[in-house]
């Protein structure tokens, strides 16, 4: 039996260049290492970062994040989300992704909308996304922007604001398609049209569910996701806190 392809999504991490700086208190680099340790240990196939890697837009977070990816020694894809500068992250890795492995199509569709806190898929991002619905093939989505509301009026009203043209194309895709997102800092699941979306912990720091304004949520540990694809479109996930 072929061994399950295995993902591990980090999302919102919010570096800073300055190491000595903070991002609500937190120490995000300590956390992304932590993250990082506990990927080496449940060594995945590859790692997909899915935006909010640096909260001051500076070439040094990028910088300091890619060392640290490569110290690691796995192979990894990372989006932007809507606190990061993609031309800074071109300079290191392509800010988007495509790959084709042991019979799933992996795609990282670029739902950062210049000058807005909310999302936005352009006509190149949903023409990548055609293009992948035209492989035939089981599919994984990751973007940064949740395309389902969340509960929170506050994130709900920064979430992908074109969603309708996303699930449009989707609804009559015959083939398994579970998407992953980032930018709500909590752990969520539901089905949509047949799709399973998921949202995952952030490495840096959690918001609280349910809330009409921003709340920080004190209690919740940092987390990410693990993502188990076997052929035929069979696949398991979870969320592994640390």
């Amino acid at each position: 039996m072929t061994k399950p392809l295995r993902l591990l999504q980090l999302t919102d991490l919010h570096l800073l260049a300055d190491p000595q700086a903070r991002f609500k208190g937190v120490d995000t680099r300590a956390q992304l290492l932590r993250a990082l340790q506990e990927a080496r240990r449940l060594a995945p196939d590859l790692l997909l970062l899915t935006g909010d890697l640096a909260q001051d837009e500076n070439l040094g977070s990028y910088e300091w994040l890619v060392t640290q990816l490569q110290n690691t020694g796995l192979p990894w894809h990372w989006l932007p989300g809507n606190h990061d500068d993609p031309e800074l992250m071109a300079r290191f890795a392509p800010a988007v992704f495509y790959q084709q492995l042991q019979g799933w199509q992996l795609l990282g569709l670029n739902t950062r909308w210049p000058g807005h806190a909310a999302g936005q898929l352009p006509e190149g991002e949903l023409q990548r996304l055609d293009e992948a619905l035209s492989a035939d093939k089981p599919l994984l989505i990751a973007m940064h922007h949740h395309p389902l509301a969340v509960g929170s009026r506050w994130m709900d009203a920064i979430a992908l604001q074109n969603s309708g043209d996303f699930w449009q194309r989707l609804q009559s895709y015959p083939h398994p398609v579970v998407v992953i997102c980032g930018h709500v800092h909590q752990e969520q699941s539901w089905q949509q049209q047949g799709v399973s979306v998921y949202s995952t912990p952030a490495t840096a720091l959690q918001f609280a569910p349910g809330q009409d304004v921003f709340q920080l949520d004190e209690q919740a540990s940092p987390g990410l996701r693990w993502i188990d694809l076997a052929p035929q479109g069979h696949w398991k996930t979870g969320v592994w806190r640390f």
